[in-house]
């Protein structure tokens, strides 16, 4: 018993001194490999859609209240996630089908009440990466950004650093069209829109294809707001043609930043 402990102790000491000979080695190359170890939140791309779907494995932690129904507290959890930023999966969650318990039973750990549980789900992701080419619907323009609206769910902004000035420009509304811009879109003082349908009504209503909401808030036929008014508008550089003139407008993603669990991008025109 004793020549094998002190075999391997041998042996032990024996690892160490190889790994005091690397040392130097390992100290020239600590920070180039850390920098290598380190992972990029969002690989760079320039194809695909921002969306995915994958099968992800997660640990579900299961309250009491939830001991003799398992199922309810999986699905409290995975309600949770929905167009939430989740890690584990580096997206944000839109769906979730083909859900399986991993385990029949809960693990309890020292004197937590609380279970862990291994499930697989099919989650539909949205994750935007650098490259990318998305459309969204303008819903501000400034001389500073364009602000942009994708699929009624998350933000985009296009700054003006990123607008090539060399195919855009700023231009800025003369009071004239200030004024029948907030004629055209029924945003004149109440006073004076009583004026008006006096004396226009039956052409304002048969040419008009505005809606109002409830709230007050303008919206065109198709049912968003008319992002065209304000102060100015981006066109294109020599003309009078609005950037997106329908009301919507292509760009390329160049940041992905997340704020908690909210995802919002930056973008550039190209």
């Amino acid at each position: 018993m004793g020549e094998k402990r002190k075999s391997k102790h041998h042996g032990e000491s024996g690892k160490k001194s190889k790994t005091h000979k690397s040392k130097k080695k390992d100290r020239k190359s600590s920070k180039t490999s850390d920098a290598a170890r380190a992972p990029l939140p969002y690989p760079s791309s320039t194809q695909g859609s921002s969306f995915s779907e994958c099968t992800a494995k997660l640990t579900v932690t299961l309250a009491p209240v939830h001991s003799s129904d398992h199922w309810a507290g999986i699905y409290e959890t995975l309600n949770s996630m929905l167009l939430h930023f989740v890690p584990q999966v580096r997206g944000v969650v839109l769906s979730y089908t083909k859900v399986k318990m991993l385990s029949n039973a809960a693990l309890l750990f020292n004197d937590s009440p609380f279970g862990q549980l291994e499930i697989s789900a099919q989650l539909l992701l949205w994750r935007p990466l650098s490259g990318m080419a998305l459309q969204g619907a303008i819903n501000v323009q400034s001389p500073d950004h364009i602000g942009l609206l994708l699929w009624d769910t998350f933000n985009a902004s296009i700054p003006a650093s990123l607008i090539p000035k060399d195919k855009y420009e700023w231009r800025p509304f003369s009071d004239e069209e200030v004024a029948a811009r907030a004629l055209r879109n029924g945003t004149i003082t109440n006073n004076a829109a009583d004026d008006q349908k006096d004396n226009d009504d039956d052409a304002e209503s048969a040419t008009t294809s505005k809606a109002q909401s409830g709230d007050g808030s303008v919206f065109n036929a198709a049912g968003a707001p008319d992002a065209r008014f304000g102060s100015g508008e981006w066109v294109l550089k020599g003309t009078s043609q609005s950037v997106g003139s329908n009301g919507s407008l292509s760009f390329v993603v160049v940041d992905v930043i997340r704020a908690d669990d909210v995802l919002s991008v930056t973008g550039a025109l190209r």
